[in-house]
């Protein structure tokens, strides 16, 4: 993985982790579910990315 793709995989699983932690300590309903779209969405990037690379043969 090149050193941009790597960073912006780490950054995506940081704030994926950062998010769910977020929804374990909300207490309003409608807060989760933004928190939870979030945390998905970063989730989401973190896997394409890592994904992307390897099909790719970056290392």
């Amino acid at each position: 993985m090149n050193s941009a793709a790597k960073y912006m995989y780490h950054y995506h699983l940081f704030l994926h982790r950062y998010n769910n932690a977020l929804v374990k300590g909300a207490l309003c309903e409608k807060l989760k579910a933004k928190l939870k779209a979030k945390s998905s969405y970063h989730l989401e990037k973190a896997v394409g990315l890592l994904y992307l690379t390897q099909l790719t043969g970056i290392k």
